[in-house]
Formats: C-alpha cells, structure tokens, sequence
C-alpha cells in the first residue's frame, strides 16, 4: 500500500461514496516543491489520464479530490435537477393537502406568484418561499379552486 496504513480506511470510503473500489481510484501524494508556490505530485495509484476523481493526500494527510470540469458540472446539474424536484414535490404537497377542485389551476397561480416573488428579489437572491403559507394564501383570495370541509362533509348527507 503506497499510502499511509491510516488513510485506507477512508480513502475506502471516500471510494464507495463515488462508487468506486479503492483499487480503481486515482491516488496521488502531494509534496511541498521547491518553492511556496510549487508542490510536488507523486502519482501512488492509478493514472495520470484517469477522468474519474482523483484523491490527493497533502503533506498533512489530509485527504482532498480533484474532478474535472465536466464532472463538476454534471454534478451541479444533478443538484440543480434534484433541488427543482423536491420543490416542485413540496408544493405539489402543499396543495393537495388544501383539497384543491383543480390541481392544475391551484399550481399555475402558485407557480405565477412564485415568479413574481422571484422577479422582485435581485438576481443573486434565493427565494425562500413558505410553500403552506402560499398556499394558504392562494386559498383564501380564491376560494373557488378549493373545497370546503362543510361541502364535502354535506355531500355525505
């Protein structure tokens, strides 16, 4: 094992998080270099020419990885992907436990006060959006897109 006996534990696990076998990682030894502004690499596993991650161990062992671009940018459409799923779930949640007469017509005007919600904020600013509350809201401005308990609980009748 070219790497310190310590760190094979967690460089197992940092291998199985990117589903991979330690034995398929890249694993290069970084050094200091001639300089502050210089560091030596010292490949200890794998290849130069790997495009998975790669890990690199510091002078400290400290354990970092090294992903290309294009990885990098697959994983943030994956989490933007993700993240606009989960929302999108949340409301869905939210107004269906209004008992909404029409999903569709609840979802468009809550997407539509979301937008202007957005539009009003600057442009590095998250919109954090109590979805309940909205909905709630939506409810009470237009009744008609919701059932009402008493309406329900006299159709039984």
């Amino acid at each position: 094992m070219p790497y310190p006996d310590h760190l094979n534990n967690h460089l197992s696990q940092v291998a199985e998080k990117m589903g991979m076998t330690l034995s398929d990682m890249t694993i290069v030894k970084m050094s200091p270099g001639t300089d502050e502004r210089h560091k030596d690499l010292e490949l200890l596993q794998g290849n130069w020419h790997d495009d998975r991650p790669w890990a690199i161990i510091d002078e400290e062992d400290h354990l970092y990885t090294l992903n290309s671009v294009d990885s990098l940018a697959k994983i943030i459409r994956l989490l933007s992907t993700t993240q606009s799923e989960i929302f999108q779930h949340k409301l869905e949640k939210a107004i269906w436990q209004r008992l909404p007469i029409d999903f569709e017509d609840v979802w468009e005007v809550a997407m539509d006060r979301i937008r202007t919600m957005a539009r009003s904020q600057s442009e590095n600013t998250v919109v954090n959006i109590d979805l309940d509350w909205l909905v709630r809201e939506i409810q009470q401005k237009y009744p008609n897109l919701f059932y009402h308990i008493d309406q329900i609980l006299e159709g039984k009748k």
